[in-house]
């Protein structure tokens, strides 16, 4: 395989259907999670992917390289040097579209309501996420700020478990995962539960760390390979969710309502009313 230039997931399409059963398995977590793959170590993989180290390096070996480690290496270099000439707006577009018609098929709109009953019933509701769920993680901070709750976001894993050890069973926390294996965001959550907050995970990792440390999971669809740079497709799905959980809220606290025109009042003072107004 070393002297056929095509990337790491290229060459494990290529070789797949030659492939024995647990290597098969290792394979396909690494073609459709390549941005978790580089953050794990060979022991942690082995346990997400069920199989064992010995197939994880004997895999290696078969795509060229001299162990895990090199692969990973690699890997990470390949994810970094995507071509944004692969993104075309048609498919970005016919992405979004798909993600949201499986969302709606998924979604448990029973379990919608149930966890905007804890937020209405919260002290304090806060967002967790890392890299691109970062920001989703933000934008859910600022959505329900906007209505009266208290409400805040931390990207920084050391700020989530300091703020984590501190809450209790009025606090609300959303995990933001797309894979929903990023190490310090199940951290975290875990360190949320044990401190008696009603945790929530909006994933599209089925079967995932993050599903073991939460009383609640929302599943996107499955965003598959990234190719070193975020997907709408899950951002969007999130930030969905997020609106749903928002309206349902909206609904059973009326005065939330009152609270966002006021908002809206103050804010109309920020804004340019006139073409003649002076910047």
């Amino acid at each position: 395989m070393e002297d056929v230039k095509l990337g790491i997931i290229e060459k494990l399409k290529a070789i797949y259907d030659q492939l024995k059963p647990a290597e098969r398995k290792i394979a396909r977590y690494i073609i459709n999670y390549p941005d978790d793959v580089i953050h794990h170590s060979i022991s942690e993989l082995s346990e997400l992917a069920k199989v064992g180290e010995a197939t994880i390096s004997r895999i290696s070996r078969k795509l060229g390289y001299k162990g895990f480690q090199a692969l990973k290496i690699e890997l990470a270099k390949e994810l970094s040097s995507i071509s944004f000439e692969e993104t075309k707006t048609n498919s970005v577009i016919s992405e979004v579209i798909e993600s949201l018609n499986k969302l709606s098929k998924i979604i448990n709109e029973n379990e919608i309501e149930q966890i905007a009953k804890k937020v209405v019933e919260s002290n304090k509701i806060f967002f967790f996420g890392v890299g691109s769920s970062g920001v989703v993680a933000e934008y859910g901070a600022l959505l329900f700020t906007r209505s009266g709750f208290f409400a805040n976001y931390y990207n920084d894993p050391h700020m989530q478990v300091i703020s984590a050890a501190g809450m209790d069973n009025k606090t609300v926390v959303f995990g933001i995962s797309s894979s929903g294996n990023i190490r310090d965001t199940v951290k975290s959550m875990k360190v949320a539960k044990d401190s008696k907050a009603f945790t929530v995970a909006i994933t599209g990792g089925y079967e995932s760390k993050i599903t073991e440390v939460v009383d609640k999971t929302l599943y996107i669809p499955p965003a598959g390979l990234e190719r070193g740079m975020p997907k709408i497709s899950p951002i969007v799905s999130q930030i969905s969710i997020l609106h749903m959980i928002f309206e349902e809220v909206l609904s059973l606290k009326k005065e939330a309502i009152e609270i966002i025109k006021k908002a809206n009042t103050t804010l109309k003072t920020k804004k340019y009313l006139s073409k003649n107004e002076k910047i």
